[in-house]
């Protein structure tokens, strides 16, 4: 056995001995930046129910701005890619950016005023899971794309972490704080959009295209096209910036 595989099986052994430690997450995430480069990293929960809660996440001594998750939570996460591959498909398992971004992500309100400026170049999850309305999650945020043998490691670490993550959750106490409804209020001469043209807006801000939009919500491409008509002329606007403006308002912002 080489003494880097003996270092790290000593490094997993101690992480294993520290389950129930309020920093087992900073040992995850050190444990884990030893082979693969990341700046920022979080581990959160998901809830169909609540605003994602943050169990841990880098700070200044890890190179992250203190304030990173703070417009994310008030409402940024809705336009998530990885929050909305989390209901739309409930998948355990490793996930690139790659496997849940829409097409035109890189020319959303959420990639130019949050992921550009806090992530950069590529995100990865490791996503369990734990019951049908909530999912633990580790993302790892790095300035630039992950290489074929960087997602191979992770690939070989997700065997052991999704497991040491369940037991994990025994430890964590989960808040029922805030409502994670997508919703766009205090519109313009009160005007009020149906559930399914809030759902239209969500994707539409996170960067789906109408097909996929049509797709995810089994719906035709021209009833989409529909939506969209009825919930620009609703709010009196015509461009998606003015749509993100809306939606950003009311979340308090």
């Amino acid at each position: 056995m080489s003494p880097e595989t003996l270092a790290w099986h000593r490094a997993f052994g101690q992480l294993v001995d520290n389950l129930d430690g309020a920093d087992f997450w900073l040992s995850c995430a050190r444990l884990l930046k030893g082979h693969i480069p990341f700046e920022n990293w979080v581990a959160l929960l998901f809830s169909t129910q609540h605003p994602p809660q943050i169990l841990a996440a880098s700070d200044e001594s890890d190179g992250s701005d203190e304030a990173l998750f703070h417009d994310y939570q008030k409402g940024l996460y809705l336009l998530d890619p990885f929050y909305l591959d989390a209901w739309a498909r409930q998948r355990t398992g490793l996930l690139r950016l790659d496997d849940v971004a829409p097409a035109n992500f890189a020319a959303t309100e959420y990639y130019q005023h949050y992921f550009n400026h806090n992530v950069g170049g590529d995100e990865v999850h490791f996503n369990l899971l734990v019951e049908p309305q909530r999912m633990l999650c580790l993302s790892l945020g790095a300035s630039r794309r992950y290489s074929d043998r960087h997602l191979g490691i992770l690939a070989l670490v997700e065997s052991w972490l999704l497991p040491l993550m369940r037991q994990r959750m025994r430890f964590e106490n989960a808040s029922d704080d805030g409502d994670s409804n997508f919703s766009l209020s205090s519109l313009p001469g009160g005007a009020q959009l149906t559930e399914r043209e809030n759902q239209v807006s969500q994707l539409m801000l996170a960067g789906c295209s109408t097909k996929e939009i049509a797709r995810r919500l089994q719906i035709s491409i021209e009833t989409v096209r529909a939506h969209k008509k009825h919930l620009y002329s609703k709010l009196g606007i015509n461009t998606q910036s003015e749509l993100f403006a809306l939606f950003w308002r009311s979340r308090g912002a």
